[in-house]
């Protein structure tokens, strides 16, 4: 826990995979978005499994229980938002009136799309309150915008009814196995036709379906992950990797191509990115 006010919290998850805790770690005690930092596979009882990586924020109700299993070998390590129940029906009833009464909890999404810029807000005020530099008023503030935005984010894509077929979730299942692949080998440039073989479908239905779930290319996908991966290298405590050190380990063709990325995602430079999260030049 790096800070606890009565609304608002703000806490940093980290478990190994083979410790007990890690494929059950007992139910939500609150409502939460989660940020992911690794990737592994998040499965809400009574719901499919899907793929939890830094593409993409994780929601749960207050009492939710799930189970994990391994992707990363770093295991899970994520940052968590938690926002009391109250607050939580609050901001969703701007959305969905009906789901902001539900008796569950009043999140209807177990997860939604990230940005670049939403990636780089909470990261900046988690490095804040590692650092124990957290005035109360605005923190909770900051973590009230960051749900807010969240949700804001998922309500974008309301499922249809058509997704809820026996076909839909089946295609959705192959999208995240695809994601997985994708993660496994984030630095790696692999062909669309090796990441069809290695889920076991052609390349014209994986390109297909992969844009329908998405809203995006797997290589945007990749493009977004990688760009996340690096923002995580960044940010780390007193790093000094030369930028085009980090740029290679996470898959970038070159240091220009990685400045390029982050300048069309974020608006500045990797540097200026470094020097906001306060870890130097």
């Amino acid at each position: 826990m790096l800070f606890s006010g009565p609304v608002t919290s703000i806490g940093a998850f980290r478990c190994p995979v083979g410790h007990p805790a890690f494929h059950n770690s007992g139910p939500i005690e609150r409502c939460v978005v989660v940020f992911p930092r690794t990737s592994v596979w998040i499965r809400h009882e009574g719901s499919r499994p899907f793929v939890a990586d830094p593409n993409v924020v994780t929601i749960y109700n207050r009492a939710q229980r799930y189970e994990r299993s391994a992707l990363s070998p770093d295991g899970d390590r994520c940052d968590w938002f938690a926002i009391a129940d109250q607050t939580a029906r609050e901001i969703v009833a701007a959305f969905d009136s009906g789901a902001a009464e539900q008796e569950r909890g009043p999140f209807t999404f177990q997860r939604a799309p990230s940005t670049p810029g939403l990636y780089l807000a909470q990261r900046r005020l988690m490095l804040r309150a590692e650092a124990g530099a957290t005035d109360a008023l605005e923190t909770e503030e900051a973590v009230v915008g960051i749900v807010a935005g969240v949700l804001a984010l998922a309500y974008q894509r309301v499922p249809r009814p058509l997704e809820r077929s026996t076909t839909a979730r089946r295609r959705q299942d192959l999208v995240e196995h695809a994601k997985a692949e994708l993660v496994r080998t984030v630095a790696v440039n692999r062909s669309v036709a090796e990441v069809a073989r290695a889920v076991g479908t052609s390349v014209f239905h994986l390109c297909r379906i992969f844009r329908a779930c998405t809203g995006r290319t797997m290589h945007a996908y990749r493009s977004d992950l990688r760009l996340r991966l690096a923002l995580e290298l960044l940010s780390g405590a007193g790093t000094r990797a030369r930028l085009s050190d980090i740029a290679h380990r996470v898959g970038f063709a070159s240091h220009s191509h990685f400045v390029q990325q982050c300048r069309r995602h974020l608006g500045v430079t990797p540097g200026a990115v470094r020097a906001q999260l306060g870890t130097g030049d």
